[in-house]
């Protein structure tokens, strides 16, 4: 599903009522072209950041067209939820990075573009309505890692060259900064230290990130043995009884 993964569902404490199975119905019917959308809307946004200057304003214009479709598909579910405030309480971070790229037509849009917030806020962005689709799509646990892991490096690469685009000593091109982010997120392994501070977080936490992947597999593993040995273990004593 969408980053608004689980928005609708009812509160599992009381029953379901018409409009809530409504709106169940609703977001199952929006999952796959919302997910579509959302790959396509980070595949422009990474494009957008080393796209020639003459095709920058189409991209701009393709990507607030598909901003302004999944706003549409928020006030939809937000008013077929029946319970406004419990739905936004719970998905207060899709309403931000909604409302982000309102900032690009305020005053202190510019004062943003200085510090790199906004181009950083699309990425962010984008990244997370990446990974509410794939949850919402993917029941294995296995395949929802791996999706993720794609995710968070492309976006951790992005987010590299943003924060330290143009900065000495920095790397130069946008596939180096995947291919770093690559390196950590799946191996944790350093080929490239930051040079800002921003950076050196961002290193720090896709390092993180792949510890917690990698104690997750670990986990998996080791329940699927288990499980293999209880099901032979199983089947010998059945055999042992007859």
């Amino acid at each position: 599903m969408s980053a608004t993964a689980d928005t609708l569902a009812p509160d599992p404490d009381e029953e379901p009522t018409p409009r809530e199975r409504l709106a169940a119905v609703l977001e199952q019917r929006l999952d796959v072209p919302m997910a579509v959308l959302a790959v396509v809307w980070a595949a422009l946004v990474a494009y957008e950041l080393v796209a020639p200057g003459a095709v920058r304003p189409a991209l701009a214009t393709t990507g607030n067209v598909i901003w302004g479709v999944f706003v549409a598909e928020f006030l939809l579910k937000l008013v077929v939820s029946g319970h406004p405030l419990r739905f936004l309480r719970r998905h207060w971070p899709s309403l931000l990075f909604l409302v982000l790229p309102v900032l690009r037509v305020l005053r202190i849009a510019r004062a943003l573009r200085v510090v790199r917030v906004l181009p950083a806020a699309r990425v962010v962005g984008s990244s997370y309505r990446a990974v509410g689709t794939a949850r919402g799509l993917l029941t294995g646990r296995l395949q929802f890692l791996a999706v993720m892991t794609g995710i968070v490096t492309f976006g951790g690469g992005q987010l590299l060259y943003v924060i330290e685009r143009d900065r000495e000593g920095a790397l130069t091109s946008l596939g180096d900064a995947l291919y770093w982010a690559a390196n950590l997120a799946i191996a944790s392994n350093v080929i490239y230290t930051p040079v800002t501070l921003a950076g050196r977080l961002l290193s720090l936490v896709l390092s993180t990130y792949a510890l917690v992947v990698f104690a997750s597999l670990a986990g998996s593993l080791g329940a699927f043995f288990v499980e293999s040995r209880q099901e032979r273990a199983a089947v010998e004593d059945e055999k042992g009884e007859t």
